[in-house]
């Protein structure tokens, strides 16, 4: 079964030394803060939305989108200069990330060779800059729309083990009666 986890994390896997970021490259709750770490990407998977393939039957066409966020600094120049440099690097690091998406087999396919998603929808882009401060700095903000399927073999119950007993006890000092109780489910 894919799902949006799935694709977030072949995309952090897909990126990974692949753009200007190097292994600077990261999932929701450990993307940096210290300065020595840029340029970087953060990606995460906000949005999804299934779409039924018709009545009676429980298969969807997924979209998720994927947020792509790239932060480029650049050193203070004279005038906007450093800006300008942040934003070319943020620029390089769009097309890289794109190339590194859209050409990557191992987003397409499982290791079987199963389609795991069906296609990039879209792929919608924003710059910003700032120079405020004494570091300007560029952010890139891409979201990628992917399109895969999940079916009715996506949906089984999960597995479950029956619980035969329930052992309580108490941890006391050596030497001292243990009090506990034992639980068997009636049959």
């Amino acid at each position: 079964m894919t799902t949006s986890a799935d694709i977030r994390a072949l995309f952090v896997q897909a990126l990974k030394g692949a753009t200007d970021a190097g292994q600077s490259v990261f999932s929701p709750f450990d993307w940096p803060t210290q300065a020595d770490a840029y340029p970087c990407v953060l990606v995460r998977a906000p949005k999804e939305r299934k779409e039924s393939q018709g009545p009676f039957q429980p298969g969807y066409d997924v979209y998720t989108t994927l947020q792509v966020v790239g932060r480029t600094v650049s050193s203070a120049l004279v005038g906007d200069e450093g800006s300008a440099i942040a934003l070319a690097t943020a620029e390089r690091l769009k097309a890289q990330i794109e190339a590194t998406l859209i050409n990557n087999p191992l987003i397409w396919n499982d290791s079987s060779g199963a389609s795991r998603i069906e296609q990039f929808v879209s792929i919608d882009s924003e710059i910003s800059t700032s120079s405020d401060g004494e570091v300007p700095m560029a952010e890139l903000v891409m979201h990628v729309e992917v399109k895969f399927y999940q079916g009715p073999e996506d949906f089984f119950p999960i597995p479950t083990v029956p619980i035969n007993e329930v052992q309580i006890a108490v941890s006391v000092p050596d030497g001292t009666p243990q009090p506990g109780i034992i639980i068997h489910p009636q049959s």
